[in-house]
């Protein structure tokens, strides 16, 4: 790797920290808002993991920048249903104020000089109905001394660690259903809000796609910005809609296309990029390449199967080809679950074969099995009306792609699994390709990866805020809380799950980096 690569990985890596710290904290930020507005004590609000950086404290709450650019968390008080940091027996030191009560418990004695040692008898740090705050100590001499303790007494342990003990009022658990249900549900909707506000940005930066035949970019070597494109493959073209028409109907890789050049009718033979969604191939277009069955593109089960960027086809399902119109004509018409490639690479002839996936979930997740691109855009202009209703539906298709993708997960015949999942692996490629594309299309990206976030948090899953809102629906039908030690066992339980399938997903994503 040289200096040049290196530098552009650490720039994607940087900016891949940033987007997921950004997505993440605008989550965390809506627990935090919706719990302070309820009345709920938050020890930290943090964005970042790790080592502490710096951080300030104003009322109750601190706010600290950690190491790790890697997300966020909001703490709260009784959040898991843990009240006290002490349990009877405990040997604890405590801190009294100029009239006796206590205002710190020292659950070790590195930060401050106890008034008072000994061992826990009995306490109430958590005071229902506001009823007093006590906690009783037995002294090395024997002596059982009850002491009243303040609302806003802290628990002092570690290297300069203290967090603030938590009496009901100030709890989650003991606000309104209501209430739990705005601060949990409010993480998720943060995500939303976000995407759809990136939305809005792109809408009225970019504009409204202009449906006409002039190119205003191109990224093929055969067409140049300011032609118009005026007929393709013997048929008259007007505008993008017609265009698309006759990609639909393409069985070759080079397409003959008259264009209007500086006022000028040309001819031109016009090599296409062929995209078979369906086999996860790609042509290549390259000088000397172009021509050839070569592959210049791989998708997921292609390259996980083995197939290379560079290799030959020679053969699919056994049917001999030469160049890539063959492959298209074999594509249009595919109906099997499998294919069997053959392909010359490094003079060695090598067979993969691999499942396809299927037209209707490629159709569910907005993508068609085989399309043909002709490699320009048109250009842009301002539509105020564009503004307004787009986000919306660009925001809608997130969230159908998204819950199409869940439930693909669930069917036999879909060809997706759990195996084609992207970790943190797989969207730090993602956007790294996404920022290729530019701001806009990174912009695109990162609301697109925040309403999937939003929803993955909504799922009825323990240790998410779906399964945590269909707790609290529980309790709203049958009038009784849930233990919580028994929600907090089951949110553990399912917490390990889901870190042994994030585990899972970031082994597949590094093992389809190396193959």
């Amino acid at each position: 790797m040289d200096f040049s690569q290196l530098v552009s990985v650490l720039t994607n890596l940087v900016l891949f920290l940033l987007v997921l710290t950004v997505i993440i904290s605008i989550h965390e930020l809506g627990h935090f808002l919706f719990a302070k507005r309820a009345g709920i004590l938050i020890h930290e609000f943090s964005i970042g993991m790790g080592p502490q950086i710096v951080a300030k404290t104003k009322g109750d709450t601190k706010y600290a920048f950690r190491a790790i650019p890697l997300g966020g968390y909001v703490s709260m008080s009784g959040e898991n249903g843990d009240y006290a940091l002490i349990s009877k027996g405990s040997r604890v030191g405590i801190c009294l104020n100029e009239i006796g009560l206590v205002t710190g418990i020292l659950l070790d004695q590195t930060r401050k000089k106890p008034l008072v040692t000994g061992e826990v008898v009995d306490f109430d740090l958590y005071g229902k109905n506001l009823s007093e705050l006590f906690i009783e100590i037995k002294t090395d001499e024997g002596e059982v001394l009850r002491y009243q303790v303040t609302r806003d007494a802290k628990y002092y342990y570690g290297n300069q660690k203290e967090l603030q003990i938590t009496p009901e009022e100030s709890s989650f658990a003991s606000k309104t259903i209501w209430q739990r249900f705005l601060v949990l549900f409010m993480g998720p909707m943060m995500n939303f809000i976000l995407a759809l506000l990136l939305f809005i940005i792109i809408a009225a930066v970019q504009g409204k796609p202009v449906d006409d035949n002039v190119v205003h970019e191109s990224s093929n070597p055969g067409l140049i910005a300011g032609d118009i494109i005026v007929n393709i493959n013997g048929t008259d073209v007007e505008d993008l809609n017609d265009i698309r028409q006759i990609g639909e109907l393409i069985t070759d890789h080079v397409v003959p296309v008259v264009v209007v050049r500086n006022g000028v009718e040309e001819s031109i033979n016009l090599y296409v990029t062929i995209l078979l969604q369906n086999f996860g191939l790609v042509n290549d277009t390259r000088d000397g390449y172009k021509d050839g069955a070569f592959i210049g593109g791989i998708g997921g089960k292609a390259g996980s199967a083995g197939v290379n960027l560079g290799d030959e086809i020679t053969q699919v399902n056994g049917i001999p080809v030469s160049n890539w119109s063959d492959i298209l004509v074999l594509a249009r018409n595919y109906n099997q679950t499998t294919i069997t490639l053959n392909v010359l690479r490094d003079g060695e002839y090598l067979t993969f074969t691999y499942d396809v996936l299927p037209e209707d979930t490629l159709n569910k997740l907005g993508h068609e099995s085989v399309a043909v691109r002709f490699g320009f855009q048109t250009g842009y202009e301002f539509d105020f009306l564009y503004m307004l209703y787009n986000p919306f539906q660009r925001f809608g298709s997130s969230v159908t792609e998204m819950v199409n993708t869940i439930g693909m997960l669930f069917s036999t015949s879909s060809g997706v699994g759990v195996s084609d999942l992207a970790g943190p692996v797989g969207i730090f490629s993602l956007v790294s390709n996404a920022a290729q594309g530019g701001f806009i299309n990174l912009l695109g990206f990162v609301a697109f990866l925040s309403v999937n976030i939003g929803l993955m948090n909504l799922l009825p899953i323990p240790a998410l805020d779906g399964g945590r809102l269909l707790f609290l629906g529980y309790e709203a039908v049958s009038k009784k809380k849930i233990p919580a030690k028994v929600e907090g066992l089951v949110n553990n339980a399912f917490f390990i799950l889901l870190l042994m399938l994030f585990v899972f997903v970031t082994w597949n994503d590094i093992l389809r980096i190396f193959t």
